[in-house]
């Protein structure tokens, strides 16, 4: 599969992190600032991803980018560090919360990003 740059479209990615209030009670919020990666997204589908998603299949995208620095900072904290991301696909970079949540990042001939609709 080949990535065209007129498909590719940014996404801001942004981490989730820990807080705590002043009478230390922990939250989660995420972070102001992201990293942004250009990829091509699309609704997923097909057998094996409705087997593996079924009735959720239809609040889930993928996103197909290429490996960058960026790209591969996402893959490595994702898959080995277990940090949570948020993407902020059709929502604008300085929204409060992002719409996507990161399900998957996977390492195939690109870099393959399996993103869910938050409600």
């Amino acid at each position: 599969m080949r990535l065209l740059r007129r498909d590719m479209k940014p996404v801001i990615f942004r981490e989730r992190v820990s807080k705590k209030e002043p009478d230390g009670t922990p939250y989660e919020e995420w972070a102001p600032d992201g990293m942004k990666i250009e990829g091509n997204v699309q609704p997923a589908g097909g057998k094996v991803m409705a087997a593996q998603y079924g009735e959720r299949l239809g609040y889930i995208m993928v996103m197909y980018c290429e490996y960058t620095a960026e790209s591969r900072e996402l893959l490595e904290s994702f898959n080995s560090q277990q940090k949570s991301y948020g993407a902020c696909v059709f929502v604008p970079e300085d929204a409060e919360s992002p719409d996507y949540k990161v399900v998957a990042v996977r390492p195939w001939r690109h870099i393959v990003i399996e993103l869910e609709k938050v409600n």
